[in-house]
């Protein structure tokens, strides 16, 4: 009996660290596809299709490739979600207190509308003001304040 159950935990082990093993080399090539950036995704009005509509616990990595921003989601069974956005809503602002944690002190939020009508906030920490703004970069230009000489 003792040495079927090493064999069983032996197995489970293997199986635990494979796993692991290709989340990370799935997350790795991700990135490794572009330049990505750290986000949280909440849906506004409308939900994606095969999208939750309660709030993500956790983060997830997106990239721009033209109108669409591909979503990498999960940890231990990463997949990605292809969101076609039609247009942002308004301009990048600065998250309100307690709206967004864990992208710094100051997150910045974008509200996209997608092809299909629903409206996500996206938001990012402040150095990925462009990232998050992808191909639309005028809403990223317009909510920087003038400065002053």
């Amino acid at each position: 009996m003792t040495i079927l159950a090493l064999v069983l935990a032996t197995a489970l082990v293997i199986v635990a660290l494979a796993g692991a093993a290709l989340s990370s080399w799935q997350r790795h090539r991700f990135g490794g596809a572009g330049e990505t950036f750290s986000c949280r995704i909440r849906p506004v009005a409308g939900s994606p299709a095969g999208w939750s509509t309660r709030p993500s616990k956790g983060r997830a990595r997106a990239r721009w490739v033209h109108d669409v921003l591909l979503v990498q989601r999960g940890r231990l069974l990463p997949r990605v979600v292809a969101l076609p956005v039609r247009l942002p809503e308004d301009s990048i602002r600065a998250a309100e207190p307690g709206e967004v944690s864990g992208l710094g002190p100051t997150p910045l939020v974008i509200e996209l509308r997608l092809d299909d009508g629903p409206l996500l906030a996206v938001a990012a920490a402040a150095r990925d003001r462009t990232l998050l703004a992808g191909p639309f970069l005028a809403a990223a230009v317009s909510s920087l304040r003038p400065r002053h000489h």
